[in-house]
């Protein structure tokens, strides 16, 4: 069977149907745009204006720190690097730890400063130590975006401030950033720094305090980013966890804090009370029988090849169809893991995936003499 749970290794994932549960909304909603998705899948569970081009503010932050864990993962830096800071980064307003020049910190440190007090100065450090300049980080910061193909976002600086005529100013959507976090929670870490609610920076000379007000007030909520400024309004992308499905939302606009994370929670609320991440076949789950002509066995079980993983509303979950299409009669001998039929899943009117069925395992063809005696 070593060779047949080979193949079934592979775990599927879909998108979800257009007609799932529906989040009501206002005709004035307090936010500009918003979206939840499902993080695994990238299923869409809600939508309002996401690919509406607004000012990030501080969640570009986001991408920066996935340019800084690729570029670690690939082996050209390290989170124990020092990092220097230089008299530009020392100089940087906004939000910030106060880094004097001349002082030098683990790149861990400055990241665990962006991703829970949203450090300006720290991204500057950090931006001068892995690309040489800033303005060298902001052109690795537009070259992942373009591949990740997040076509609305540019980026113009590596903190997100408002800090350019608005025409020249940075930009994305709510859809391009739940992408940029989808790649983002890749690396654990993140999650590690970005759900400290307070943490001790320069030896505990100074105290991080984390700028996500949801963190220890909604369960499972464990990041991501706020943003803030007068031209972005108030911004939070927000992840959490539960029951084994991790959801992002996405609050771009809203007029106030306390707006921004009422809606936020809300809308992940919503989420989680009507849907759920559920596999809707098993690979190496035995579904069906093919009768075998002239076999050892007089038919031989099949079983689905793949894992399919989808993000289903529980009135979708109840309406969904399974249809084998499987021989009446197949000559032996079968080998394990020979492909025999398929299985087509469908929600109503739409087809969800079509997977190959295999046979479970080998059956050989009876010999002349065997055929022979079967009929005494």
């Amino acid at each position: 069977m070593r060779s047949l749970f080979a193949a079934l290794a592979l775990c599927a994932t879909l998108t979800l149907p257009t007609d799932a549960a529906r989040y009501k909304i206002s005709d004035d909603p307090p936010f500009a745009a918003a979206l939840l998705i499902e993080a695994e899948t990238g299923s869409v569970l809600f939508e309002h204006n996401a690919h509406l081009p607004r000012s990030p503010a501080s969640t570009q932050k986001l991408l920066l720190q996935l340019v800084v864990m690729d570029a670690i993962a690939d082996g050209r830096y390290s989170l124990a690097d020092s990092v220097y800071t230089s008299a530009w980064a020392s100089r940087m307003g906004g939000s910030q730890v106060f880094l004097k020049q001349g002082e030098i910190f683990p790149l861990e440190e400055l990241m665990e400063a962006i991703a829970i007090t949203s450090a300006n100065d720290a991204c500057v450090a950090i931006a001068e130590h892995v690309a040489g300049s800033v303005e060298g980080f902001v052109e690795m910061m537009n070259e992942k975006a373009g591949a990740l193909g997040l076509e609305a976002t540019t980026c113009v600086n590596v903190h997100g401030l408002d800090d350019t005529p608005e025409a020249e100013g940075n930009r994305t959507t709510a859809a391009d950033l739940a992408r940029t976090s989808q790649e983002l929670l890749r690396y654990s870490e993140v999650l590690t720094w970005a759900g400290a609610r307070i943490k001790p920076f320069r030896g505990g000379e100074f105290t991080l305090y984390t700028t996500n007000k949801l963190l220890g007030r909604f369960r499972g909520m464990d990041g991501l980013k706020t943003g803030y400024t007068q031209r972005a309004g108030f911004n939070l992308v927000a992840t959490a966890s539960r029951r084994s499905m991790r959801l992002i939302s996405v609050m771009l606009g809203s007029p106030s804090e306390k707006a921004r994370d009422r809606e936020s929670r809300q809308l992940l609320s919503w989420g989680f009370n009507h849907f759920a991440k559920v596999p809707i076949a098993l690979g190496g789950v035995s579904v069906g029988n093919v009768p075998l002509d002239w076999g050892h066995s007089p038919e031989v079980a099949v079983v689905a090849a793949d894992t399919v993983v989808s993000v289903l509303s529980t009135d979708q979950r109840q309406r969904l169809k399974r249809e084998l299409n499987l021989p009446e009669l197949f000559q032996a001998p079968v080998l394990q893991g020979d492909s025999l039929g398929t299985m087509r899943i469908s929600l109503d009117d739409s087809v969800l995936t079509e997977i190959r069925l295999l046979a479970r395992s080998t059956v050989q063809r009876m010999t002349v003499w065997e055929i022979l005696m079967s009929y005494f």
